[in-house]
């Protein structure tokens, strides 16, 4: 799958972060929060129509026959325009200081008739194929910060029926996309003691194990214990064994550490802790230590919306950084989101400066293959824009001394 096709189904996947953000919102408790709320009420009507539209879709995915059914055909064409107009009125009413929000109202309006044009053409198995990768954005959404109970809309999302058709490893993606956090560990714990499935399989269910523990369930005593005795399988290669030695070394570490407020400081120095043990950009080893990192920095900036300072651009900074190193194939990441907000909170900085080097290595590299560069011109205008900001700021910081000096 190339690049272009990804980012239509990262975008198209984003609908679903909407609906846990806005749908899930609850009502103003102070006259600080009555701006939000007018504005969170401005979309509530389009998030029941989109939620109600995941409700029909969701389960039709996992069923090839209903959805090529002519009989079926009517309900989720009607699913699929209702969630593309949704989407539309969500990108045109959002607003507020929630740039995470208005970044994926604005992609998802870019980008959710796609999957309702695969399906118009009878391109049935490219549209299935979106409406599954549903789950892949809930769960990015849904493993950032800690919850202390699974959500009230996930009874009844996806029936029992439907869940049993699902292989073990999806089965868990969707528990945790509807916020079924304990089962979801329950059905990766069980997937991990199966003799019948590879390691190798289970490198993706590996760390999305690690993100629901670590930064949801705020848990390393879990899985400590299960990484203890997946370690005893004897199908485990050298590097793999190492890399499950390593995590269970650091969640021992974590247990030790004491609960402060969260701060930038900390998940830097996680981050260092992390780079010392990773022999290379792309190894594993480092893994506990950079989703304890991340969890950190979320629990950093919740709250925090809108506000602005060296500390919070730098948090965004290494969240996009963490993105680019835990990230798996096929799976959204919102790197570019956070990387691009650190940029524009602080161009002028170093810490902005960083931030756009990153994101534009990763575009490029992103829209090339074997022929060449493939990017769009509106994804090379918007990296444009991003540079010529970078660049203007880095003029400004260059001659503030000299404008001193005169002034002097």
């Amino acid at each position: 799958m190339n690049r272009r096709c990804c980012v239509r189904e990262g975008r198209w996947l984003a609908v679903v972060a909407l609906v846990t953000a806005i749908a899930g919102a609850g009502c103003a408790e102070s006259e600080a929060e009555a701006e939000a709320e007018a504005d969170r009420a401005a979309v509530r009507a389009e998030m029941g129509v989109i939620y109600g539209s995941l409700y029909t879709l969701l389960p039709l995915s996992v069923d090839d026959q209903a959805f090529r059914s002519p009989a079926e055909r009517e309900k989720i064409r009607e699913a699929l325009a209702s969630l593309a107009k949704g989407a539309e009125h969500v990108a045109d009413h959002v607003a507020g200081d929630d740039r995470r929000v208005h970044y994926l109202a604005n992609a998802l309006s870019r980008e959710t008739r796609e999957a309702m044009l695969r399906f118009d053409q009878e391109r049935y198995e490219g549209a299935q194929f979106l409406v599954r990768r549903f789950t892949d954005f809930c769960v990015a959404c849904h493993t950032r910060v800690p919850s202390a109970a699974d959500s009230p809309l996930a009874a009844g999302f996806v029936s029992a029926d439907t869940l049993g058709r699902l292989p073990t490893a999806q089965r868990a993606t969707v528990q945790v996309a509807t916020r079924r956090f304990d089962d979801a560990l329950a059905t990766y714990e069980k997937l991990f003691a199966s003799k019948a499935v590879a390691p190798a399989e289970m490198l993706a269910p590996l760390m999305e194990y690690l993100r629901v523990c670590l930064r949801v369930k705020n848990d390393v005593e879990r899985p400590r214990n299960t990484l203890m005795g997946f370690a005893t399988r004897p199908d485990l290669w050298s590097n793999l064994r190492g890399d499950v030695e390593d995590w269970i070394a650091a969640l021992y570490r974590a247990a030790e550490t004491p609960s402060d407020p969260p701060s930038v400081a900390r998940a830097r120095a996680l981050l260092d802790e992390a780079q010392r043990v990773m022999r290379y950009p792309t190894d594993r080893r480092g893994l506990v230590q950079q989703l304890l990192a991340s969890g950190e920095l979320h629990r950093y900036l919740e709250g925090r919306a809108g506000k602005s300072g060296p500390d919070i651009a730098e948090a965004y900074y290494l969240l996009g950084l963490i993105e680019t190193r835990t990230k798996l194939d096929y799976i959204v990441s919102e790197g570019e989101f956070y990387l691009e907000t650190a940029i524009r909170l602080a161009p002028g900085d170093p810490v902005g400066q960083a931030a756009f080097d990153l994101l534009e290595e990763e575009t490029v590299i992103g829209w090339t293959g074997s022929s060449g560069s493939h990017m769009p011109e509106d994804v090379r205008a918007h990296l444009d824009e991003l540079r010529a900001l970078v660049e203007a700021a880095a003029l400004v910081e260059a001659a503030a001394p000299s404008n001193t000096s005169d002034a002097r």
